[in-house]
């Protein structure tokens, strides 16, 4: 009778051990502003966001909920709050400054004790002044993690100078005439991009930046505006742009004109899109640079090792990394091989934790580090 107790008590005290695991494990929330569409023009980069984020959550054991809003900020705002106001919520909120929706979902977490990290993009001016900083007047907002968009356009920008200087493309004044492909003059990160080209452009004293135009992350519009642009500055000799598709369309746009892409006109582009890179192997396209869309995965990196006690807080509230890296042909075949079906389950996402691995001492997310034999 007495081991029968005695059995009992230990099982009991198992199964309550087991239930407390459970109960604690780690859950998170993403509000995609995307389309869980594939066929969406638009659906690329938020579905990569979202299966790069399932392969991180696998490595490190979280329970990750993804909700699309359909690029429609009232919807995302509105998913937010009947995700905050759940009897059991997510321990964290995952969300993206999409048309400054992410100020009131912060202000209502804070009011339903839900803790929220914003990614991709960051409070600027007049929000930022109401906003303030993570973990200040919003206690439960307790970071952010931004990739260096600046960056990337800078690095984009002189990768495209020195091959097409290195060519011999120039106009008959002696300069390269240069033309920059924005995404908007509105969205944060097309801003921050162009500012890099221009930052690349101001290293060079014989390349010239003709005009930025807007292309709306357009491949159609890109495509149209080559035309003119090609018939009010006939001696181009390269073209920025802020990704993939609008280099894809003014590719387009110059083979009809009847220039030779990357002989006539040099090209650089954003997001690592299949398309892009199959330009990049033969020969019609100098660079893709990419990488933000893993974003999502390294906030959740960092929110396992909060959540188990190392906080990030020691590198910074609101985090920006070069998380960009270039494609090229030096390099497009050794990316190819460890990530061409883009398998992102190839990455053991685990490896980049501080709490899993304690020599760490500073994050690592570059392209880089992506890169190493595994």
């Amino acid at each position: 009778m007495k081991m029968y107790i005695h059995f009992t008590i230990i099982f009991t005290a198992l199964l309550f051990s087991i239930s407390a695991l459970a109960e604690h494990n780690l859950r998170v929330a993403f509000i995609n502003p995307g389309f869980s569409d594939l066929n969406n023009p638009t659906g690329g980069f938020w579905l990569s966001v979202s299966s790069s984020m399932k392969a991180a959550a696998e490595d490190l054991n979280i329970d990750l909920e993804i909700i699309y809003s359909d690029r429609n900020h009232i919807k995302m705002q509105r998913i937010a709050n009947e995700v905050i106001s759940r009897t059991n919520p997510p321990d964290y909120l995952l969300v993206v400054n999409e048309k400054l929706a992410a100020e009131s979902i912060i202000i209502e977490a804070e009011k339903k004790d839900v803790n929220v990290f914003l990614m991709l993009n960051r409070f600027e001016g007049e929000q930022h002044n109401r906003m303030g900083i993570p973990r200040g007047k919003y206690s439960n907002w307790i970071g952010s993690l931004i990739p260096d968009n600046r960056y990337a356009g800078y690095l984009s920008g002189k990768i495209l100078i020195e091959q097409a200087l290195a060519s011999g493309v120039k106009a008959d004044d002696g300069n390269l005439h240069l033309l920059g492909y924005a995404g908007d003059f509105v969205t944060q990160a097309s801003i921050e991009r162009v500012d890099g080209l221009q930052q690349a452009v101001a290293e060079y004293p014989d390349v010239i930046l003709k005009q930025v135009v807007p292309c709306y992350w357009s491949k159609d519009k890109a495509k149209r505006k080559t035309s003119s642009m090609l018939k009010r500055y006939p001696q181009v000799g390269a073209i920025w742009a802020a990704n993939d598709p609008i280099a894809l369309g003014a590719i387009e746009g110059t083979r009809e004109a009847g220039k030779i892409p990357g002989k006539d006109i040099f090209f650089s582009g954003l997001n690592w899109d299949a398309p892009g890179l199959e330009k990049i192997k033969n020969g019609e396209m100098v660079t893709s640079l990419g990488g933000h869309f893993l974003t999502g995965s390294w906030a959740l990196v960092l929110l396992y090792d909060y959540h188990n006690g190392e906080d990030f807080i020691d590198e910074g509230g609101q985090l920006q990394y070069k998380i960009f890296g270039a494609i090229g042909r030096q390099n497009i075949e050794q990316f190819s091989s460890q990530f061409g079906e883009r398998n992102w389950g190839e990455i053991d996402f685990s490896e980049f934790s501080k709490v899993l691995h304690p020599n760490i001492s500073r994050y690592d997310f570059s392209f880089d580090a992506l890169l190493k034999p595994r």
